[in-house]
């Protein structure tokens, strides 16, 4: 049995995202958790007071890693096309973390702490200085980054569930529509 001090912070997050990889959002418990890691359950409160505080640093974690993949990805790119690649990134980025971007999201809009917001603005300040090369309006760049998140979120969550599988159109295809519609900043 794995005693406590062999137990880290990262081990039971990388512990948690496979688990909830290989279940859903919600199967990271505790338990579920212990049993992975061989300890008991009591060893995780030294370092997560409770679901929602594990909840938080797997979040503070996803962005981390999303932070990580757009500056590897859209290095390079500037206006509209670094824009459109960071949509891009964070779109197939979300979709092959389905899982753990649905417990994001679902920790988002419950949290009030800070560290979200943070991770949200400094999200929000990576695609403005890509939108800041051909929009110098703040309500025009605050619209597009609305519209650029509404928009992963929508194609995540609605491909991630298999409503967007339709012979009609690709799902690339359409998202790629939609962001062009959001950057048309002469319609704004």
């Amino acid at each position: 049995m794995t005693q406590k001090r062999d137990l880290s912070e990262d081990k039971i997050i990388q512990a948690s995202i496979e688990i909830i990889t290989d279940g859903n959002y919600d199967s990271a418990t505790f338990k579920s958790i212990a049993e992975k890691l061989d300890c008991k359950t009591q060893a995780l409160y030294f370092y997560f007071k409770n679901r929602d505080d594990l909840n938080l640093a797997l979040t503070k974690y996803y962005f981390d890693k999303l932070d990580d993949k757009i500056k590897t990805e859209c290095l390079g790119y500037s206006g509209k096309a670094g824009i459109i690649q960071v949509a891009k990134v964070m779109r197939k980025f979300g979709l092959n973390n389905l899982s753990l971007s649905l417990l994001v999201l679902k920790t988002a809009e419950i949290s009030k702490d800070e560290t979200i917001g943070d991770e949200t603005l400094h999200l929000r300040m990576m695609m403005n200085t890509f939108i800041e090369k051909f929009v110098t309006d703040d309500k025009v760049k605050m619209t597009i980054t609305r519209g650029i998140r509404s928009l992963v979120i929508g194609e995540v969550v609605n491909e991630g569930i298999g409503w967007f599988h339709n012979p009609l159109i690709k799902n690339t295809d359409s998202f790629e529509i939609n962001l062009n519609k959001i950057l048309d900043v002469k319609n704004l």
